[in-house]
């Protein structure tokens, strides 16, 4: 059996595993995209932050394990209970969780994009823990805008067919500025390149997508890739801004 991990004791082992919370409804594995949305369905208590401008909801007992993932925390009779992960996430944040009704609104906003409906509460109401603007300047910059985006381009990169078929098809060379790092660097840059997604994952909300490597992705080099997210540009409107 999988044991989960110890309970988390710092903010940013907190926020490591909110990342992983958005990995997972950024995932085009219809699985895992299932699995963790049935548990913000079926959450009670939740730490709430915002990411590109929206509120997200992540469910306590999720997040309050050290480097918790889904085929590990949904393991039955392992030992998950709110009874410890609660008072760490209070310790943490700085306050105890509470309800709110502002934030049960944005809740079930969250619920309905995400095309959940949420647990039918009886006897008792869903409570929240929100990051103050620090902690979630810091998730946004550092977590949301780098940790995330870097799972999801190396989950990605590392997926040989995906990347053979785009290769195939462009060659391995910069389609907004024509880098080819086998000329410039010889044969340490041979086939070097990354890929990138022409519709951000991001943009997919959530909905469950297969991906066309020959159409969906295509070669670019780092600086590149950067500049596209940075500015969240398609390829045309970054080769104008090259001049290409």
């Amino acid at each position: 059996m999988r044991k989960l991990g110890r309970i988390i004791r710092d903010i940013s082992e907190l926020m490591n595993n909110l990342c992983q919370v958005d990995i997972y409804l950024n995932d085009d594995n219809e699985e895992n995209y299932k699995n963790m949305v049935r548990l913000i369905a079926n959450g009670t208590n939740f730490v709430v932050y915002k990411a590109e401008g929206r509120y997200h909801f992540a469910p306590s007992r999720f997040v309050g394990y050290l480097n918790n993932d889904l085929l590990t925390h949904l393991v039955k009779n392992n030992g998950k209970h709110g009874w410890y992960t609660s008072p760490a996430i209070d310790s943490i944040i700085g306050h105890t969780r509470t309800f709110n009704q502002a934030l049960e609104n944005e809740y079930l906003r969250f619920c309905d994009r995400l095309g959940i409906t949420p647990k039918h509460m009886v006897d008792t109401q869903r409570k929240y823990w929100l990051l103050d603007n620090k902690q979630n300047n810091i998730y946004a910059e550092e977590y949301y805008e780098g940790s995330l985006q870097q799972a999801l381009v190396n989950r990605y990169e590392r997926n040989p067919i995906a990347r053979k078929k785009c290769i195939e098809k462009y060659g391995c060379i910069c389609q907004v500025c024509g880098m080819d790092f086998g000329k410039v660097y010889g044969e340490l840059g041979n086939g070097f390149i990354h890929v990138h997604h022409i519709v951000p994952i991001s943009a997919q909300k959530g909905e469950v997508h297969k991906i066309d490597p020959e159409n969906s992705l295509v070669p670019v080099c780092p600086n590149c890739h950067a500049m596209l997210h940075k500015g969240k540009l398609s390829i045309e409107e970054l080769r104008k801004i090259l001049g290409k």
